[in-house]
């Protein structure tokens, strides 16, 4: 009975520490991809697209795929 308990407290304590660093390796690329998008947003508007919202989004596309992100950007 004993071991039967320290076996499930272990268990437990791997499963929990797994999600905590699956949580927390989510947060920080999605924290690398949120950074890369206002680079390359910043980037967009110094080349100032404005009106052109098609260049705009083409460039804004190629500059996250430059940088390793898939390009998800409206």
């Amino acid at each position: 009975m004993r071991n039967l308990l320290t076996v499930a407290a272990v268990t437990t304590m791997v499963f929990v520490s797994m999600e905590t660093t699956t949580v927390d390796a989510y947060a920080a690329t999605k924290n690398a991809r949120a950074m890369a998008l206002r680079d390359c947003e910043r980037e967009a508007r110094a080349k100032r697209f404005g009106s052109r919202t098609i260049q705009r989004r083409n460039f804004l596309k190629d500059c996250m795929i430059d940088r390793g992100f898939y390009a998800d950007v409206n």
